[in-house]
């Protein structure tokens, strides 16, 4: 079995939260440059809105060119699954983002929301690297998402920042539970600060760690 840093093409088992407005190209390849990879989020280095998906794509673009720039190491991008029901092209923002990605030539996608097999299987078919975070971590959701072709799982406590799972359990009580329901590796997010937060996540069984604001602070 591969090990999670062979999975990523990275140094370290560790994998920078999206973070949407957050991220920008910059901060996406000084952790990939220090051996992690580095996420761009959906609206990595905007200050500005837009409800053109076409546009949002475009953006997205020059960031990820900008990043290419500053790193030669593996870089990924976020992208959110479709609403329940819908397929990948109704999600329009999606499907725009993808389309964007494979031109170009993309390997890592951060993927957040529902385990969507449409969407897996496309990621899939061109040769994406599929890192899974449900929104609410659940043992169906992981077990789905394994079954749908996820190279790497996310379990993602009640401590983390940002869009807040449905479900008050903290990292150390989601990542056991979610470990013992998959075979393929799982990353612990939610306050995960310094080492000791990563020794206890390996010691729950994570294989890496999935860390978003802790590369703001001081």
């Amino acid at each position: 079995m591969r090990s999670v840093t062979e999975i990523l093409g990275t140094k370290y088992p560790l994998i920078q939260a999206p973070m949407s407005w957050v991220t920008d190209a910059r901060l996406v390849a000084a952790v990939s440059n220090a051996g992690g990879l580095g996420v761009l989020g959906p609206n990595a280095g905007q200050i500005e809105v837009t409800d053109d998906p076409i546009d949002t794509a475009e953006r997205m673009r020059q960031e990820l060119r900008k990043a290419r720039q500053l790193t030669d190491k593996p870089i990924g991008l976020n992208i959110l699954t479709p609403k329940s029901g819908q397929n990948v092209a109704e999600s329009v923002f999606t499907a725009a983002l993808l389309k964007m990605a494979y031109e170009e030539k993309v390997l890592h996608f951060a993927v957040v929301g529902s385990a969507h097999e449409e969407l897996f299987q496309d990621i899939k078919a061109h040769n994406g690297t599929l890192i899974f975070r449900p929104l609410t971590p659940t043992v169906a959701q992981m077990q789905m998402g394994e079954r749908f072709g996820a190279d790497i799982l996310v379990a993602t406590g009640s401590d983390e920042g940002g869009v807040m799972p449905r479900q008050d359990f903290g990292t150390f009580t989601v990542v056991p539970a979610m470990v013992d329901a998959v075979s393929i590796p799982v990353f612990a997010a939610g306050g995960i600060n310094d080492v000791r937060g990563v020794r206890a996540a390996y010691a729950l069984g994570a294989q890496g760690v999935y860390i978003g604001s802790r590369f703001f602070a001081d």
